[in-house]
């Protein structure tokens, strides 16, 4: 799941557009919009309620209701007692991060709900926030479908169709991960505060982005957004942090700008699902191992982090679901095969109640979960 190249001239146009846009409205603006995205009934006195009285978008909103009843009833609900039974006693809530997170803020956000910080890393593009009112109506409807395609595998199996979403986030009118993010936060029940360009730094640090598109008048190392929400049912401050970037065997190293910025970070949980077996390569090893020196909880499939780097001496390991073998993939048709998780699941394992990374494209839909929570 990576970024795709655009050219300086449109990048800096499209950070000075997001900025500008951010500086001139208010929290109800933004969680106006991102609730007119989900689907989600607004106030009367709403300046987006002019915007949902066309057939398009009446249309838009009967198929965000069907798609998140689906997620609700087939995802969340069955993650919620397995999570309360695993997760929540174990849980400090601060930093959680998911590598290779494409769109999939549901999964991360359900696991792991309450956090301070949640940050994202993938390579697809981060987007830029339009001026819904200056669509007109074919292209409102357009920008709305896509998004629509975009997400609706994670109604129908908890997997994003990778090819598929690639594809539908590169609509000109509303793209990348920040109108997904949006619409997910909505539908979570967070209220959303602000939205706002960030970048890396060549220090390493994470900034906001000025209207010249730069951070104290140099170009971000690496660019991104930043969702800034109040979590439901209480007062507490959150914030989204989408970056747009690789993942390469440096990407902890100290000496890098991203590395600097991650190796800040610690306690942190970890989420990795459906991860095309990245970390598996031998190059990764130095990357691998430090993220579990920050890791306090990890939760991930066997496309993940490989299972024979989780000592059982640091972390308390369980295993849910099923793995006798890898799924093979059209572009790794020859993935890791494991043989030693392989034999500690079927020496000891649990059922697991929720589809859950590659397990969906298995011909008996058999998932597999590895928990590891960290004890010293």
């Amino acid at each position: 799941m990576y970024n795709l190249f655009i050219t300086g001239a449109i990048f800096i146009s499209c950070l000075f557009s997001i900025q500008a846009f951010a500086q001139t409205h208010t929290p109800a603006h933004w969680n106006d919009m991102a609730r007119f995205l989900a689907g989600l009934p607004l106030e009367a006195s709403s300046q987006f309620e002019q915007l949902t009285r066309s057939k398009n978008y009446l249309h838009h909103k009967m198929k965000m209701n069907e798609y998140w009843e689906r997620v609700e009833k087939g995802n969340i609900a069955q993650i919620i007692p397995w999570r309360a039974r695993y997760i929540e006693p174990h849980f400090n809530r601060g930093t959680v991060l998911y590598p290779l997170s494409g769109g999939d803020f549901i999964n991360m956000y359900t696991f792991y709900p309450g956090a301070r910080r949640y940050v994202m890393i993938s390579r697809e593009p981060e987007g830029t926030i339009p001026d819904l009112f200056s669509l007109s109506d074919s292209q409102l409807a357009s920008g709305l479908q896509s998004i629509r395609s975009c997400i609706w595998s994670i109604a129908s199996v908890n997997y994003f169709v990778t090819k598929a979403m690639r594809a539908e986030m590169k609509n000109r009118y509303i793209g990348g991960t920040l109108p997904v993010y949006l619409i997910y936060a909505s539908r979570l029940g967070l209220t959303i505060t602000n939205i706002e360009r960030v970048g890396i730094s060549k220090e390493g640090m994470l900034f906001t982005i000025n209207n010249g598109g730069t951070i104290k008048g140099e170009t971000p190392v690496i660019s991104g957004n930043r969702i800034s929400f109040i979590q439901p049912g209480s007062n507490t401050p959150g914030e989204l942090i989408y970056l747009s970037m690789y993942i390469t065997p440096k990407s902890m190293d100290a000496e890098t700008p991203e590395g600097k910025f991650l190796s800040s970070l610690s306690r942190i949980n970890v989420i990795i699902k459906s991860a095309v077996y990245l970390l598996h390569r031998p190059a990764y090893e130095p990357f691998v191992r430090a993220l579990l020196q920050r890791t306090s909880m990890l939760i991930e499939d066997d496309s993940g982090i490989p299972f024979r780097y989780l000592n059982p001496d640091v972390f308390s390991i369980k295993l849910f679901g099923a793995f006798d073998t890898p799924v093979r993939l059209k572009e790794i048709p020859n993935p890791p095969k494991q043989p030693d998780l392989a034999d500690a699941m079927k020496e000891n394992t649990t059922p697991l109640p929720f589809s859950f990374g590659y397990g969906v494209l298995r011909k008996d839909r058999q998932s597999n979960l590895i928990l590891a929570i960290r004890q010293r």
